[in-house]
């Protein structure tokens, strides 16, 4: 199998072009599956400052003339970068104008009525795909560095991936090592500290410009899950009249959950009255706070009144900027303000990501051997149906049985051997059922040790090693047969 991460996201796009493209992403999924790209599975993305899809094509690493995947030995795993913001070490050139990448990007800038040199869809396979989504789960790739709800947005995709179908075994491993490398970081390292969320920072900025949040009312605009890390954010700076919207009816769920205030339906336009801080983070693709709602607003209590909008897909007309009496802040202007990373946390949590990648590596090299180990335990299955095939014929004419007038019945087995004849004692007999799965215990005890074997050879990168040495015992022809029956599955 080969994995591919793809992505356009802050780091190479504007964030307009990150909200068209985030526009495109419901069902992205099922149609890069249906589309003649080769794909066995996908996994996208979609956040606030990035699409990202993580596509599975079945083919291994190298295969198809592909220049951009890692064949690099585990210990030459690069060193962690020292940037606090962002990995030195670009995506590699070549990985940009692969076929993969290109025909990918087509289809997004078809989907976003982008024109293709608008996009730039960055591109890494293999040892590299795996950094680059292990440095996304933990915050590293993100527009604030360390923010922890990249963790719980790569979960959501993993769902529904699950639910569109278009998840494949190794996506599914990829993202559960991300999960376990996103945690180490947030538990090992202080990357995920107090202020690194794009919320966080946000509200900071809006802060700057009004008094104490104590003394401020706040309208939040929407009830999605970074409405839910608004409503924690707020009331950490000391929120506490705090009143929800939405043209759903969840605010009223919402709200109580919380124990905030709901605007009814009708009710937005006095909410923005009484409101010093409105806080929108719907983003769904229409703006709901328009020139004409906000104009006739009488002035806030406390000077200027602040809108706050952070979603990719703005919910604030951008000619809201222009009006009297109005502060308007965005995404942009929350990018611009980010704070900086401490350099020892940043290379910390780097660490981490190369650890994990070297042990999530090694794991796959054992699991390389899968096929041939799939083939031995299945040869060694034929071969007791074979012998327990040979007793159950046996177990029906045995001396003493139906056709001696005996009571042994069919279904039973004797032990062997010629004690009988010679007058001695009786033959223990055996029932059919418990012989045959004695020969099931003895093939799986004489396996064990030469598929152990396996793993670990393939964990070294000693695979055809292996292989040619498992054929002087047992023939080739018997071990590629193996392989080809269950490739062939």
């Amino acid at each position: 199998m080969a994995i591919h991460f793809l992505s356009a996201d802050h780091r190479h796009l504007g964030l307009d072009v990150v909200a068209r493209l985030g526009a495109a992403a419901p069902q992205l999924g099922p149609d890069l599956l249906a589309a003649p790209l080769g794909l066995r599975g996908a996994l996208v993305l979609s956040t606030c400052n990035r699409l990202s899809l993580l596509v599975d094509t079945g083919e291994e690493p190298g295969a198809a003339g592909d220049p951009a995947s890692s064949s690099a030995p585990l210990s030459e795993a690069r060193p962690a970068p020292r940037s606090p913001h962002c990995d030195p070490r670009p995506a590699r050139p070549q990985a940009d104008r692969g076929p993969l990448v290109e025909a990918v990007a087509t289809l997004l800038a078809e989907r976003s009525d982008l024109a293709a040199g608008d996009l730039r869809l960055v591109g890494s396979t293999g040892q590299e795909a795996y950094r680059e989504l292990f440095a996304t789960a933990c915050g590293l790739r993100s527009m604030v560095v360390g923010e922890r709800q990249i963790a719980g947005q790569l979960r959501r995709a993993q769902r529904v991936a699950a639910e569109e179908g278009t998840l494949s075994t190794p996506i599914i491993r990829a993202v559960e090592r991300a999960s376990v490398v996103s945690r180490r970081v947030a538990g090992e390292t202080a990357l995920a500290g107090r202020g690194r969320s794009v919320v966080a920072v946000g509200l900071d900025l809006a802060g700057s410009h009004l008094p104490a949040l104590s003394q401020c009312r706040v309208l939040l605009v929407g009830t999605g899950s970074y409405a839910g890390a608004a409503v924690g954010a707020l009331r950490e700076r000391g929120a506490g009249r705090i009143s929800v919207y939405s043209a759903t009816d969840r605010a009223r769920a919402f709200a109580q959950e919380r124990g905030l205030q709901a605007v009814p339906p009708g009710g937005l336009g006095e909410a923005l009255a009484r409101a010093d801080l409105v806080l929108t983070c719907r983003g769904l693709g229409a703006p709901v706070l328009t020139t004409g709602l906000m104009s006739g607003l009488e002035p806030a209590r406390h000077g200027a009144r602040v809108v706050l909008d952070l979603a990719l897909t703005r919910d604030v007309e951008p000619e809201v900027a222009d009006l009297p009496g109005v502060i308007h802040l965005d995404l942009d202007h929350v990018q611009a303000r980010v704070p900086r990373a401490a350099d020892q946390e940043v290379e910390g949590a780097w660490r981490i990501v190369e650890d994990e990648l070297v042990d999530f590596e090694r794991s796959l090299a054992g699991r390389r051997m899968d096929s041939l180990i799939a083939g031995l335990r299945s040869r060694a299955a034929r071969a007791v149906e074979e012998e327990a095939g040979r007793l159950r014929p046996a177990s029906a004419t045995v001396p003493g049985g139906p056709r001696g007038g005996g009571d042994a019945g069919p279904g039973r087995s004797h032990g062997g051997g010629s004690g009988s004849e010679a007058g001695g004692e009786p033959e223990p007999m055996i029932p059919l059922s418990q012989a045959e799965r004695a020969l099931h215990r003895l093939a799986a005890r004489l396996l064990h040790q030469p598929t152990v074997q396996a793993r670990r050879a393939g964990e070294a990168g000693q695979q055809e090693a292996y292989r040619e040495a498992l054929a002087l015992v047992i023939g080739s022809d018997v071990v590629q047969a193996s392989i080809d029956k269950i490739e062939a599955l």
